[in-house]
């Protein structure tokens, strides 16, 4: 399936007044000059002054949908390495915000762009890569992997950072999209609270629980990655009474087996000083609510980092959290909340 929406570049710092819902590429913050030219061709600015700050037109072009350039390179032209838009791709060298990105970062296993070190593309979603996606049958064949696979090209008023609304149409996906709040108070019925507007780091991120029997996160990352989500209920996660994959949905972090995540101690390493990220149907995130549930972020970075999968090795115990999380090694993940072989 050919995408054909493509996602605007981000503008400057100084049109932040006029951001509409919180997040950017919606209402005044949507130039169309940005990612289209007409005719593929520019000498000047829109206003004549020159080419400064205007996006460069890629060397292969003209493009598609008068496209100024290919859209994963369009997107990364203000998306990589650059201060005045978050930094997906490897490192961090933007630092638009915290090291700690709360998605992480892209990889790329194209021609058209170098990983930076200890990313590959075995580290998290992979720009231009045709593979299948894991747990499921999605690909673009030919084209491969895009920005505008899983983001609105032209953004939107009501999706956690313009995320394209899933059209997975299995019934028991209760929610294809993620609301949110975009600062301020936190609203428990929506699936994301953003605490600061226009922030990226990952303390900036709490997740609700506003139906304790699904994830919406979770619901919309099986548009693709299909088998690998679900509840209790969900024969890909349980068959015969028993787990067959680790659940998304309706699990609660209380079991005797689980380690103390309540209360911020571990069985035998002292108190925890950071935890992996759940969702809370209560709104408290760790310090004393009963209904904490993983999903797809306890373990995972949305784009990636430089572990296999995207995975956060979060030992729980240390004073610094990078995108890897504090840990060394996997099993560093799984017992912050499994107390089996600690």
């Amino acid at each position: 399936m050919r995408v054909v929406l493509v996602l605007v570049a981000v503008l400057a710092l100084g049109l932040a007044s006029v951001a509409w819902a919180g997040d950017w590429h919606v209402s005044g913050t949507l130039v169309c000059s940005d990612c289209h030219v007409a005719h593929y061709s520019q000498q000047h600015s829109l206003f004549g002054s020159g080419l400064v700050g205007v996006t460069p037109l890629g060397g292969s072009g003209p493009y598609a949908l008068l496209l100024r350039n290919d859209p994963n390179l369009l997107c990364l032209s203000c998306h990589n390495n650059n201060t005045i838009a978050p930094d997906v791709f490897g490192d961090n060298n933007g630092k638009l915000g915290s090291p700690d990105r709360s998605a992480g970062a892209l990889n790329s296993g194209s021609v058209f762009l170098g990983n930076d070190p200890g990313y590959g593309d075995f580290d998290g979603h992979t720009l231009w890569s045709t593979a299948a996606a894991p747990g499921g049958t999605w690909n673009h064949a030919t084209i491969g992997l895009e920005c505008v696979d899983c983001h609105s090209a032209h953004g939107s008023a009501t999706q956690f950072r313009n995320l394209r609304t899933s059209t997975r149409s299995t019934s028991n996906f209760y929610n294809k999209f993620l609301t949110y709040v975009p600062g301020g108070g936190n609203i428990a019925t929506r699936d994301v609270w953003l605490k600061n507007i226009h922030e990226y780091n990952t303390d900036d991120v709490a997740y609700n629980e506003p139906v304790t029997t699904a994830s919406a996160y979770g619901n919309w990352c099986a548009a693709c990655h299909t088998v690998f989500h679900g509840s209790s209920l969900s024969t890909d996660m349980m068959v015969g009474g028993s787990w067959v994959r680790h659940p998304t949905a309706d699990v609660n972090l209380t079991s005797s087996r689980l380690r103390q995540y309540l209360t911020g101690t571990s069985d035998s390493t002292g108190t925890r000083a950071n935890r992996v990220r759940v969702m809370d149907s209560n709104g408290l995130w760790g310090v004393g609510s009963a209904n904490m549930t993983p999903s797809c972020f306890s373990c995972h970075k949305s784009h990636g980092n430089k572990n296999g999968f995207g995975l956060i090795f979060m030992a729980g115990n240390g004073s610094t959290v990078t995108e890897e999380g504090d840990g060394g090694a996997y099993r560093d993940l799984c017992r912050q909340c499994h107390t089996q072989g600690a």
